[in-house]
């Protein structure tokens, strides 16, 4: 829904698709009375001027109009408004048509390969957004308690960053409040909205952002140290891996890293959260973390009964 101006009502979906029709209506009874060489120039004046995406983003329009751009007409127009105009320039055509007609020949069968090979992209790309289902929100566990045991060796860990240290999922700020107590220069972003607003009143550096493409604002080798939690156990793999070199990226030398996570066991017990049946992964045993950072050395510590575990790893 949109409005035109100040105190006017919005224009529906609806009503925006029936003045539509009615200009195609219209488009089509008057087609015979505009010459075919004008509304080629006209098409071509709106594909230049107005981006495939103000035509609805379709990339089947933009190649309607390749399909038409790809024959090249060698027969030019002979009208003219001066005597005898016309004669010459028909005289004009027929000596260079032989000449003329062969090299559009040869432009009209590459422009037409061009075509075809851009329609078999279409094809495939339309394929593909058929079977890749698009990006979901990141899922996070909000189940980190503020009194987290492991928490004191997040803080003691981060205490020797080099730099500023990111919290990614970061709720409410607790963890941040921690180190930012320790003398430690943190934020937090968190992907779901009003989670980190009270926080924010208090002066607390939290943004609701999406973990993955605020990392990927950051310049590389600026963060000295980075905690990932409640996000990590859900992602689907291909995910997972590209936030994982995408964070390693963002971290300078002698960074931390801290990476809190449910264990296999804790995802498959009968108190699970809901995300266990609902998300596309699930999280990785605590030795497969050390595979994955292969470069940095890696203590991993087994929270009480087994359910969760931490990762500190240094650069």
């Amino acid at each position: 829904m949109t409005a035109d101006g100040p105190g006017q009502a919005p224009v529906g979906d609806d009503y925006l698709a029936q003045v539509m029709a009615e200009i195609d209506d219209e488009v089509r009874r008057r087609r015979g009375e505009i010459p075919v060489q004008l509304e080629r120039e006209l098409d071509e004046m709106f594909l230049e001027h107005a981006p495939v995406a103000a035509r609805g983003g379709d990339l089947k329009d933009a190649l309607a109009l390749v399909d038409q751009a790809a024959f090249i007409d060698p027969v030019v127009p002979v009208a003219s408004q001066r005597p005898a105009g016309a004669v010459i320039k028909k005289g004009l055509r027929s000596l260079n048509l032989w000449y003329m007609g062969w090299v559009t020949h040869q432009v009209s069968q590459f422009g037409a390969t061009v075509s075809r090979a851009l329609h078999s992209v279409d094809a495939q790309l339309a394929d593909l957004q058929d079977r890749v289902p698009p990006a979901s929100a990141t899922r996070v566990l909000d189940s980190t308690p503020a009194d987290a045991w492991w928490a004191p060796r997040a803080t003691d860990a981060l205490r020797r960053a080099p730099g500023r240290v990111l919290h990614t999922a970061c709720g409410d700020g607790w963890l941040v409040s921690w180190l930012v107590a320790s003398g430690v220069d943190a934020y937090g972003v968190d992907p779901r909205p009003g989670v980190a607003d009270d926080a924010e009143l208090h002066g607390a550096d939290l943004r609701q952002e999406e973990p993955l493409e605020h990392l990927r604002a950051v310049g590389r080798n600026s963060l000295g140290g980075a905690v990932v939690s409640g996000i990590v156990e859900a992602m689907e793999p291909a995910r997972r891996d590209q936030l994982v070199r995408t964070v390693v990226d963002r971290l300078g030398p002698r960074a931390v890293l801290v990476v809190h996570s449910l264990s296999p066991a804790a995802w498959w017990a009968d108190d699970a959260p809901v995300e266990a049946d609902l998300a596309p992964g699930r999280p990785l045993r605590p030795r497969t973390w050390t595979n994955l950072l292969t470069t940095w050395a890696v203590e991993v510590f087994e929270g009480p009964g087994g359910m969760d575990y931490v990762v500190v790893a240094h650069r």
